[in-house]
C-alpha cells in the first residue's frame, strides 16, 4: 500500500511539474494518430470503431503521454515540435544542464542531442519518430531501439 501511495505521489508531482512550467504544446503525435484515424475510412461508424479500438489498446493514451512528457516539453523549450516540422525545416539550440553544455538539433520527426566540449561535439542520442514503422526510436552509440509503437 505504501508503494502504491509513493508511486501515486510521484506521478502527481510529475504531472504538476509538467503543467506548472506551461508546457502546453500542439500534441503533434496525438494529432498524427487522430489524422490517421480520420483518413482510414469515409464511414463515420468505422472511424468510431477504430477510435474505440485505439483507445482500448491504448494508442491514444501512449501518444498523449509521449506528447505531454517529451514532445510538448521539447516544443516549449525550443519553440517548435520536431513532429510538427516540415521537410527541410531545421532548428538548433544550445542549452546548459548541470554545468554541461548541449547542442540540440531538431528537424522533421527527430531531435539529436550532442554534448559540447569547447568546439568538440560528442553524440549523446537521437530521438526520432519513424513513420514507416510508426515507432518512436532512440538511437545511441549502442544502437537504435524502438521505445514506443503507435499504430
Amino acid at each position: 500500500m505504501k508503494r502504491l501511495r509513493k508511486i501515486t505521489v510521484l506521478v502527481l508531482l510529475a504531472v504538476f511539474v509538467a503543467t506548472a512550467t506551461g508546457c502546453f504544446g500542439t500534441f503533434a503525435l496525438t494529432r498524427k494518430v487522430y489524422e490517421w484515424n480520420d483518413q482510414v475510412s469515409d464511414n463515420d461508424f468505422v472511424k468510431t470503431l477504430i477510435f474505440y479500438g485505439l483507445n482500448f489498446i491504448p494508442i491514444y493514451s501512449a501518444a498523449g503521454l509521449l506528447d505531454l512528457y517529451i514532445f510538448n516539453v521539447i516544443e516549449y523549450w525550443t519553440g517548435s515540435s520536431p513532429l510538427a516540422m516540415v521537410d527541410g525545416e531545421y532548428e538548433e539550440q544550445i542549452v546548459e544542464r548541470d554545468g554541461k553544455m548541449y547542442k540540440m538539433s531538431a528537424s522533421k520527426n527527430q531531435i539529436s542531442v550532442y554534448e559540447l566540449n569547447g568546439e568538440e561535439l560528442t553524440f549523446v542520442y537521437t530521438l526520432m519518430y519513424c513513420e514507416e514503422g510508426s515507432t518512436l526510436d532512440v538511437k545511441t552509440d549502442q544502437g537504435q531501439y524502438a521505445i514506443a509503437h503507435v499504430e
